[in-house]
């Protein structure tokens, strides 16, 4: 079921991309390199955020076709981490909660509307987002820049190389139709 929805949801992306890029009458399709934007929002005391949020951060910009932003963004990594600690205060490890959301750009509607509905049919849309994973890392406080690791690494290969695919197939049909 998850799989046919990643299919689903990555056909109606591929479906706006071609729209939209013939839409616009690109010509040049070999100078088109792809980009992830990619928003971090990390929650977590103040003892391991700003760590968790550095070694994400890192992690990120070490992936050469992602750009961190705070607008607009076509990913967010929401990472909820906190401080493992036994009844009597002992601190024995720590446990990251991390949820991938990607929230639909409704001005890609903007053009197909008509004028009259426009303006309802974007307030409608302006919420939609799709929600395709979370998971749990949990390890030793020694390991917190390995796990931030592991959350790059594993949103990279689940989202960011499907969407890469995505567009190399897409410009290959784009250049076969010149």
């Amino acid at each position: 079921m998850k799989a046919d929805l990643k299919r689903m949801i990555g056909a109606l992306l591929a479906c706006l991309f071609v729209l939209v890029v013939s839409l616009s009458h690109a010509a040049d399709t070999d100078s088109w390199k792809y980009s992830a934007k990619v928003k971090v929002n990390v929650s977590a005391s103040n003892n391991i955020k700003d760590s968790v949020s550095s070694y994400i951060n890192r992690e990120l910009r070490s992936l050469t076709d992602v750009e961190i932003v705070e607008k607009d963004p076509q990913w967010i990594i929401y990472v909820l981490a906190m401080e493992l600690k036994t009844a009597g205060g002992y601190k024995s490890g720590v446990a990251i909660s991390t949820v991938i959301f990607s929230p639909f750009n409704n001005q890609i509607l903007s053009g197909l509307l008509q004028p009259k509905f426009k303006d309802d049919g974007l307030n409608m849309t302006s919420n939609l987002a799709w929600y395709p994973d979370q998971w749990i890392n949990a390890g030793s406080v020694d390991d917190l820049q390995e796990l931030c690791k592991d959350i790059v690494a594993n949103f990279d290969t689940k989202y960011l190389e499907e969407s890469r695919k995505s567009f190399r197939q897409m410009k290959e049909i784009l250049k076969k139709s010149k």
